[in-house]
């Protein structure tokens, strides 16, 4: 049943994934002329860094596209599977068509850096080709699109759910709002308590030299504060999306109408 539920998903998605990817070939195209203009190819890097850039909402827009199908169809109201299943086959493609377009992008970026001279133009600490900073780049931006795209699950269920309250159905959008308003508020008072900022600085892994590195051109460069990320903040933040996975689907199975 799973695997029937990922290809309805992946042909509902399959014409949008074929034109991003093209999208993204374009861009790229349309850096190398840019640069072929100005005769100057270090040029191509900022069109690489805003494709990059444009991952932050792939996953999330991929995961609204076939969310509204399901709202057209109302699929959940006469399927077996339960909303676990449905919104996790959403997930998956959603993801399988972000990695894609995430390591299309990834060779496009070691092409163009072995063609440049990058030490010249890419501020890179004792490395020719950054692999490790481009591994910590790709996984910071598959970390941040999928905490978008788990929250905008959360919040659309939370959305339809509210249709069974009559005296909430007008102001669904504003109790949404204030729901991740409040989520982000309670996060940020947490974390302002000293003993959950120490814990939270009890366990490090270094990723690169003490001192802060960073990586890129010019402003479009990220990096790494003293050197090592904290590792119970990631735990926390993923176990906590699990929940709000989990939330959704209990939302779902409630065969809400929408």
């Amino acid at each position: 049943m799973f695997q029937g539920l990922l290809k309805k998903d992946f042909l509902l998605i399959k014409n949008y994934f074929w034109l991003w990817l093209i999208a993204v070939l374009a861009i790229y195209g349309a850096g190398l002329m840019f640069a072929t203009y100005y005769d100057a190819f270090a040029l191509v890097f900022p069109f690489i860094f805003m494709i990059y850039l444009f991952h932050l909402v792939l996953l999330p827009m991929t995961e609204m596209v076939l969310l509204k199908a399901e709202e057209k169809g109302q699929y959940w109201l006469h399927s077996t599977a339960g909303g676990m299943r449905l919104l996790l086959s959403k997930l998956v493609v959603a993801l399988a068509v972000f990695l894609a377009s995430l390591v299309l992008t990834d060779v496009l970026a070691l092409i163009t850096l072995n063609i440049a001279n990058v030490q010249e133009y890419i501020h890179i600490p004792g490395r020719s080709v950054p692999y490790r900073e481009g591994f910590l780049l790709n996984g910071a931006l598959t970390a941040g699109a999928l905490y978008f795209t788990v929250w905008g699950l959360f919040l659309w269920t939370v959305y339809h759910s509210l249709n069974a309250y009559p005296l909430l159905k007008k102001v669904r959008w504003g109790v949404v709002i204030a729901i991740y308003v409040a989520f982000q508020w309670l996060a940020a008072k947490m974390l302002e308590i000293p003993l959950i900022e120490k814990w939270f600085a009890s366990w490090t892994v270094r990723v690169s030299e003490p001192g802060t590195q960073a990586w890129g051109i010019g402003a479009m460069s990220f990096s790494v504060e003293n050197g090592a990320i904290q590792i119970w903040p990631i735990i926390v933040s993923v176990l906590f999306h699990v929940g709000l996975f989990l939330a959704a689907a209990w939302l779902l199975n409630r065969k809400v109408e929408v």
